[in-house]
Order: structure tokens, then sequence, then C-alpha cells
């Protein structure tokens, strides 16, 4: 198998990423990842694994269980500084009616040598407020 051309930009990365996430590509998704020993992937109610064993592990039990999520990724905030770019913004996962699960995403990609790669993806449930209630969290 060929080696994935370079992603020129932070959303073709996070393109390819939620496409392979889509498919249940778990080579997609093991190429998209940078091979740095600092990444980190933290899924929902999970606690954080680092490093790209641990990272692609989870990958590989995720879509290897499913075969593909239903996903889709709704870009709230992109800021790029230098050779780091986040992207910040909602999942919503299933499909889209009341049973849907939100879930925050922080997406960290970083410009190595091989062109933009993902360097951290954090993902934490958002839990839907009772009907009519505003009160802040905090």
């Amino acid at each position: 198998m060929k080696p994935a051309p370079p992603f020129e930009t932070p959303d073709a990365c996070e393109a390819a990423f939620y496409r392979a996430f889509r498919e249940g590509d778990l080579q997609s998704m093991e190429d998209l990842w940078s091979a740095d020993r600092s990444i980190i992937c933290i899924h929902p109610g999970r606690a954080p694994l680092a490093g790209p064993p641990a990272v692609l592990q989870s990958w590989r039990e995720i879509l290897g269980a499913t075969g593909g999520v239903h996903v889709r990724f709704d870009c709230q905030d992109r800021t790029t500084a230098g050779s780091l770019a986040v992207h910040m913004g909602l999942e919503i996962i299933g499909e889209e009616d009341d049973q849907a699960a939100l879930v925050t995403v922080t997406n960290i990609y970083e410009l190595t040598r091989s062109g933009w790669k993902m360097k951290a993806h954090h993902a934490a449930p958002v839990h839907r407020a009772a009907t009519g209630s505003r009160r802040p969290l905090h």
C-alpha cells in the first residue's frame, strides 16, 4: 500500500480524519496521526492516551468494533500559530436527531516534514440540560 499524500492544510488533515472515522478506514486513520511520541487522544469519558502505540490501538479498537461511525464535525473556531493549528467544535455522532450524541472537540494539528498531521484529539460529551433549563454551568 502506498503512503498517503501529505496534507497541505490542517483542514485537509481534518477532512481525512473524519472520513477515516466515518468509513472505518484504519490505515488512513493511522497515516494522518503524527509519529511524534507526544501525541495524545482523549475519547469521551476516558483517560488520556499518550504516544502512537496507545493512541493508534484505541482507534483500532473503535474502528474494528464499529466498521465506522456516523459522525459529523461542526468546526466553530480555527486558530493557527506557526506550525500548530487548533480547531474546536462539536461532533454529532449518530443520526442527527434528538438521539444523536453531542461531543465537544478540540483537534490540534502540527506541520511536520510530512505535511500537516494530527497531534491531539480531545473529545468530551456534552450533557444536554433538561428542557427549559438555561442555568450557567459555572
